[in-house]
């Protein structure tokens, strides 16, 4: 029986998971969704955020989890959710060239917050344990050329907030304060932590972890030298 599922579709949080030596197998579902009403038992252990309920990334990775333990597996779940944040508005992905446009924009020269909720449902358990890491990220100034070029990669399509900090985007990232992989999507070091409550033995450390996600990168982006992991 397989000891642990990840609730993404998310690439970079399976490299991620992969990184710490731990096999797993994947679930994604739309378990963030739901509308459905949820138990206060449940909001009673949401770390504190101040842009409301409905957007705690937490309470979405709880909804993620939760969704795949409702096919009756036994098996630990892991699930995370991101979201970006500027001027207390949440930037989600774009819908389209423009709207990523709009997105970097706004972003470009300044600094703004990513939230990463992350939740473990032990083994054959609906008691999740639940943390919310945050990192502070400022992006560089860009050009509306700059911009564009970005855009045309086609890297900002499915990212929150329109870049991705691994990837192409990472050379627009001009300083990252805080845990790296927050802005990746899965949090290391909070994850490692949650698998270990959980029971879950994790082989490597974060720090190895760490070093070995970042030999799987074809490029460097050039801030991981200004954050850790």
């Amino acid at each position: 029986m397989d000891s642990l599922i990840l609730a993404s579709a998310s690439p970079r949080r399976h490299d991620l998971l992969s990184s710490l030596g731990l096999s797993f197998i994947i679930e994604a579902n739309d378990g963030e969704e739901r509308q459905d009403q949820v138990p206060s038992a449940i909001v009673e252990l949401l770390p504190a955020f101040d842009l409301g309920l409905a957007n705690h990334p937490t309470l979405l990775a709880w909804r993620k989890a939760q969704a795949a333990r409702e096919t009756g597996s036994s098996a630990a779940i892991l699930a995370a959710d991101t979201i970006v944040v500027i001027d207390s508005l949440i930037l989600g992905k774009p819908r389209d060239p423009a709207h990523a446009y709009e997105l970097l924009r706004r972003l470009a020269g300044r600094w703004h917050t990513v939230y990463t909720g992350v939740v473990v449902l032990p083994a054959a358990s609906d008691q999740p344990l639940c943390e919310l890491a945050a990192a502070q990220v400022r992006l560089s100034p860009l050009s509306d050329a700059e911009i564009w070029d970005y855009i045309a990669t086609g890297e900002p399509m499915d990212k929150a907030g329109a870049y991705g900090v691994q990837g192409i985007g990472g050379r627009l990232v001009e300083e990252v304060q805080g845990s790296f992989t927050t802005v990746v999507g899965l949090p290391l070091p909070t994850t490692a932590s949650l698998l270990t409550q959980a029971g879950i033995y994790v082989p490597y450390s974060v720090e190895q972890a760490w070093q070995r996600w970042r030999a799987t990168l074809a490029k460097e982006p050039l801030c991981m030298q200004q954050s850790k992991c």
